[in-house]
């Protein structure tokens, strides 16, 4: 799912757990990272992934201080788990998932 300033509000209702994936649409590091969240995703019923692109929704990247793509933030029941940027391999997302 695409998260823009008009659904964002709307995506943190979720009652999984929401992992926001920004990104830009030019970053190679950001599509390696999106593959392996929807992986990710797919595997797990309880997890949602939404993908901000920060050059059309910067207020939403300022929000939680993102400085550098890829980045993520973990949100559950709406409120911000872990924040953690760069590219990181899938084991090392689900061992952190785990733990919620």
């Amino acid at each position: 799912m695409i998260i823009t300033t008009d659904n964002y509000q709307e995506a943190l209702k979720t009652d999984k757990i929401l992992i926001l994936d920004f990104a830009t649409k030019a970053c190679v590091p950001c599509v390696i990272l999106k593959a392996i969240l929807e992986e990710i995703e797919s595997e797990n019923e309880n997890i949602t992934i939404g993908t901000v692109y920060i050059e059309d929704n910067q207020d939403i990247a300022i929000k939680f201080g993102i400085m550098s793509v890829p980045s993520m933030v973990i949100i559950k029941d709406g409120k911000l788990i872990k924040k953690i940027s760069g590219l990181k391999e899938k084991s090392y997302i689900e061992k952190i998932l785990k733990k919620l």
